[in-house]
């Protein structure tokens, strides 16, 4: 029985993504860093206390990959990079907490997520 209800939820979290990121597809070249802020929401217990570490398949991951596809649409990328960097800047503590998590769930955002990235590029 709790296989069963652990397989619901993570149906539920992943059709949530699917339905966020089919909305931020209509958005043709700009996103909200509101959107980004939700998102990266799911990270927040790693980000805070450094443990446990996200995996593949993992709320945090799976919304990293949500942030990856929106990044590579349209002009997104550069928007998404100035959305991080500000909450790098808003948990500078955690910062290199944050730069770890595409790595560890296994994806490229096509930039560096560091205090020092420049997003112009």
């Amino acid at each position: 029985m709790e296989l069963c209800t652990m397989g619901r939820y993570k149906a539920l979290r992943i059709i949530g993504v699917l339905i966020l990121l089919s909305s931020a597809s209509f958005v043709c070249a700009f996103i909200e860093c509101s959107t980004v802020t939700q998102l990266f929401s799911a990270c927040s217990i790693f980000v805070t206390y450094g443990s446990p570490d996200p995996i593949p398949g993992s709320p945090c991951c799976d919304a990293l990959s949500g942030l990856n596809i929106i990044s590579n649409s349209g002009d997104n990328k550069q928007y998404v990079c100035k959305c991080l960097m500000g909450m790098i800047d808003t948990y500078n503590p955690n910062a290199t907490a944050i730069g770890t998590l595409p790595g560890l769930c296994g994806i490229s955002l096509g930039f560096t997520i560091d205090p020092n990235t420049d997003c112009t590029l």
